[in-house]
């Protein structure tokens, strides 16, 4: 009996001793920061967390999270993808001193993310050698051949790495899954987009896409891609023709059964609270996000937001704004002032702008000789795209040219979010309507003789 009370005991101390830690030790140094401030972070699932760094370079942090996908990343272009399992010890050295910067592992669990590392440079390599434009310009057959290529390489350099962990293994099969599925979800617009050509996914990728559930909370904590595919799906029922867009995004994220998903979706509707939305809309999304979303930091950015569209109010002064016209002449918004000014921000590469280009001209016509002043304002990136199109669309009115990379405040001023937009200022100087009505709807008629 006393044997097998002994042996009890060290049986217990072996499971004692063979337990994994459940933190994580995270230790490195960046070479070559030359008095560069850094701000690293290692960023994954529902982790953000801060790494500090010593005046020396060096950092040491033990991380109390779970075995996940990880990447650490600065602001100024560091990224670096790792894999981090309860337990493990990672030294991670980056050298910034050449480019593309060079990072070493050491320590005792090092396989996995050096393998991240190689399959990084290995993408790069092959979207450089194989263009990923071409393979999605490509007819639906061929399209599903060249993606099937693509697969089978991906499957290949995972199958050529030694030594990997099982579960590793097993969570990049599923990796390289999500990311075929999403080049095929994104196929039809792709293709659109690269060869001007409307096509149909073939059946087989088509049927696959379907059924994707996209309510895994583990898999979004997990795979970058897969987060991207809920992504894609919530945003694809956004119909921006629609009363209230955003009420149909709304309902879908409440009808999700996972928490975590819900809280994170709804983060990305901060950006859409917006002076472009009617005031019964943003009511309703900010009542939404502030059901879901707890941190304090998004809450702050909400809160900024809602201070920019307030500026924005009927009756507001309108901050103005200094562009350039055709001729590289500038124009300040003082010397437009004391008319009506209907301001189109649009761009030659924005569709619906295009779309709105015959009503402009036929709303302009009929004002003609009025108290009204139409300006069209580009935000093109390309100046002599936006002078071409002027020249061969024969666009009539007072033709501006705002470089908004020079001129953030404009954004800021006037809470752009997305174009096209429509301003309507009074005589005076006054915001009548910050997301006026489009040419092409009727209700812009009665705004504009309102306020003659």
């Amino acid at each position: 009996m006393k044997k097998l009370f002994i042996l009890s005991l060290a049986t217990l101390g072996l499971a004692a001793c063979s337990s994994k830690a459940d933190y994580i030790v995270l230790t490195g140094k960046v070479d070559g920061l030359n008095g560069m401030p850094l701000d690293l972070k290692l960023v994954g699932g529902e982790v953000e967390s801060p790494i500090k760094l010593m005046p020396d370079g060096t950092f040491r942090d033990t991380l109390r999270v779970p075995t996940n996908y990880y990447t650490l990343i600065d602001p100024q272009g560091i990224q670096i993808p790792l894999y981090l399992q309860q337990g493990d010890e990672l030294g991670v050295n980056i050298d910034l001193s050449k480019m593309p910067l060079t990072v070493k592992f050491t320590g005792k669990d090092t396989i996995a993310s050096a393998y991240l590392q190689k399959k990084a440079d290995f993408v790069m390599e092959l979207q450089n050698s194989e263009d990923v434009q071409q393979l999605f310009a490509k007819k639906p057959e061929e399209f599903k051949k060249g993606l099937e290529q693509y697969a089978a390489k991906y499957t290949d350099f995972l199958k050529k790495a030694k030594d990997l962990p099982k579960d590793f293994v097993k969570k990049e099969e599923k990796a390289i899954n999500y990311e075929m599925l999403y080049a095929k979800s994104v196929y039809e617009r792709a293709h659109k987009r690269y060869s001007g050509e409307e096509v149909k996914l073939p059946k087989e990728f088509a049927d696959e896409v379907a059924k994707l559930d996209y309510d895994n909370a583990e898999d979004y904590n997990t795979f970058h891609t897969y987060k991207e595919l809920v992504l894609n799906n919530l945003f694809d029922k956004y119909d921006d023709n629609a009363a209230n867009p955003w009420g149909k995004l709304i309902d879908h994220v409440k009808g999700l059964k996972s928490a975590s998903i819900k809280k994170d979706l709804a983060r990305y509707f901060i950006t859409g609270v917006s002076a472009g939305n009617a005031d019964e809309i943003n009511q309703q999304m900010v009542s939404f996000i502030k059901e879901y979303v707890k941190d304090t930091a998004a809450i702050k950015e909400l809160d900024k937001r809602l201070k920019s569209i307030e500026r924005t109010k009927a009756g507001s002064n309108f901050a103005g704004f200094e562009a350039e016209d055709i001729n590289s002449k500038a124009v300040n918004y003082e010397s437009l002032k004391g008319k009506l000014v209907y301001v189109d921000v649009w761009a030659t590469w924005c569709k619906p702008c295009l779309q709105e280009l015959p009503a402009m001209k036929a709303l302009q016509e009929e004002y003609k000789g009025k108290d009204i002043t139409f300006v069209s304002l580009s935000v093109d990136k390309d100046k002599e795209a936006w002078k071409a199109m002027v020249t061969e669309e024969k666009m009539q009115g007072v033709q501006l040219h705002i470089d908004l990379g020079a001129h953030r405040d404009f954004i800021d001023n006037y809470d752009l979010t997305g174009i096209p937009r429509f301003f309507l200022i009074s005589k005076e100087g006054k915001i009548i309507n910050i997301s006026a009505p489009r040419p092409s709807e009727a209700k812009i008629k009665e705004l504009i003789n309102a306020n003659l």
